[in-house]
């Protein structure tokens, strides 16, 4: 998989050094406020990451009870 077709949907958790990082590398990477995803509860966020194809970035170990 190439970069263009590698999307990141970044938690909360998740410091802003990274998601500059992966920008600055190409990577289009979108935090959970900038989709409307700020507080929302575990499950919708890895409902909205799977069906827009998107790659979940977390630091929540709750995710894995999820997948």
């Amino acid at each position: 998989m190439n970069k263009e077709e590698t999307n990141f949907l970044i938690d909360e958790n998740i410091p802003l050094s990274i998601i500059k990082f992966l920008r600055s590398k190409g990577f289009k990477v979108y935090r959970l406020g900038e989709v409307g995803l700020k507080g929302a509860r575990d499950r919708e966020v890895a409902d909205y990451a799977s069906q827009n194809n998107l790659t979940l970035i977390t630091l929540d170990k709750d995710f894995g009870y999820i997948y």
